[in-house]
C-alpha cells in the first residue's frame, strides 16, 4: 500500500498551524508496516502534484492551506481531482468554517450553542465574544462587557463578525476518531482546559492568556455522558469523516459546542489530539490504521459517508 502525507510548513499556511518536521516524521514513523511510506511537501496546488498524488492509494492530508488557500480549500482540490484523502470532504469542510452555518446546523439537531447576537437590542448585561464569521486559531477574538458590545455590534457586524454572550463555565475539548475496524466513530474521554492562574475569562491556547491541559478531568458520570454525546451529535450533524475535535462549554450538566475542528493539528507535543492519544493508549500506528480502514470503508461505498456508523464510547 501506498500512503502520501501531504503537508505545507506553518509559515505557508494562513494561520500558521504546528506543522513542522516533527508532524511529518512523527507520522512517517507510525505508518502501518505494510505501507510504503511517502512525504510530500506541498508546492502549488498544481496539475503536476495532482499525477503525482494520484500515483497513492491513500493521502494522509495535514496541509492546513497554503498561502490564501484554506485547509478547506485543499481538501475540496483534492475532492474535485479524484485523490483519495484521509480527511473530511472539502464540501463539509468549507460548510464548517461558517460560524454561522454551524450554529443553525447544531441548533436545528437541538444541540446547545451560544446563539450570535441578531439585533443590538438583545445585547444586555455580561460578556460578549466578537469571532470572525470565518477563520481559525482563536484570531481575531475580543471578549467586552455588554456596552461595549452593544457599542460595537454595528461595526463588528460590517467587519463579518459574531457576537455571542460569552459563557463563563469549565471548557472541555473531545476528540472523534475512527473505531479499531474503521466503520464507525470512537470517542476519547474530554480534555479540560484549565486556566492558569485560575479566572473566568480565557480561551484555549495562549490568545487570552495562559491555560493548561488536563487529560483526567474531574467529571460526573453525567457530565461527561453529556460532553460525549453533544460532540458525537455534531460531528454527525456536519457530516465529517476520519476524525475531529469538537471544544465546548460546560454549563450545570449542559455542554454548549464552541466550535468544531474538522483536521485536528496532530503535532506530537504542541496539539491536543496526540496528547489524548497518547493518553489513552493508542498509539499513532494504531490511529493511522483506522483511518486507513476507515478510507477502505469509505471510497469503495463512493460518496464519504458510512452506511452504519457506529458510535462506541471509550
Amino acid at each position: 500500500m501506498k500512503i502520501a502525507i501531504l503537508y505545507a510548513e506553518s509559515r505557508f499556511t494562513p494561520w500558521k498551524e504546528n506543522v513542522d518536521t516533527a508532524t511529518v516524521i512523527n507520522l512517517f514513523k507510525g505508518l502501518p508496516t505494510n505501507a510504503q511510506g511517502s512525504i510530500i511537501h506541498m508546492t502549488e496546488p498544481n496539475q503536476a502534484l495532482v499525477d503525482l498524488l494520484l500515483t497513492f492509494d491513500f493521502v494522509i492530508n495535514v496541509c492546513y492551506g497554503f498561502h490564501e488557500h484554506s485547509q478547506a480549500d485543499i481538501a475540496e482540490w483534492l475532492d474535485a481531482h479524484k485523490i483519495k484523502h484521509l480527511s473530511s470532504g472539502g464540501v463539509q469542510q468549507q460548510m464548517a468554517q461558517d460560524k454561522l452555518y454551524v450554529e443553525q446546523v447544531l441548533i436545528d439537531h437541538q444541540i446547545a450553542v451560544p446563539k450570535s447576537v441578531q439585533h443590538y437590542a438583545e445585547i444586555t448585561q455580561g460578556l460578549y465574544i466578537t469571532k470572525p464569521r470565518k477563520g481559525g486559531c482563536h484570531r481575531g477574538i475580543e471578549i467586552t462587557n455588554a456596552q461595549t458590545a452593544f457599542e460595537q455590534f454595528e461595526a463588528r457586524c460590517a467587519e463579518d463578525k459574531l457576537t455571542q454572550p460569552y459563557l463563563i463555565g469549565r471548557e472541555f475539548s473531545v476528540a472523534i476518531i475512527p473505531n479499531e475496524s474503521g466503520n464507525g466513530f470512537e470517542t476519547l474521554p474530554p480534555l479540560e482546559v484549565i486556566p492558569y492562574p485560575k479566572r473566568t475569562v480565557y480561551l484555549a491556547g495562549q490568545s487570552h492568556g495562559k491555560t493548561r491541559r488536563s487529560y483526567h478531568p474531574s467529571l460526573s458520570e453525567t457530565e461527561k455522558n453529556n460532553i460525549i454525546n453533544a460532540c458525537l451529535a455534531a460531528h454527525k450533524s456536519l457530516g465529517l469523516t476520519f476524525f475531529s475535535r469538537v471544544d465546548i462549554r460546560l454549563l450545570g450538566d449542559t455542554p454548549y459546542v464552541l466550535d468544531v475542528n474538522t483536521m485536528p493539528n496532530l503535532h506530537p507535543t504542541k496539539s491536543m489530539l496526540p496528547g489524548l492519544l497518547k493518553t489513552h493508549k493508542i498509539s499513532m500506528r494504531d490511529f493511522l490504521g483506522r483511518i486507513i480502514r476507515m478510507g477502505e470503508h469509505l471510497y469503495q461505498t463512493g460518496p464519504k459517508t458510512l452506511k452504519e456508523p457506529v458510535f462506541i464510547q471509550r
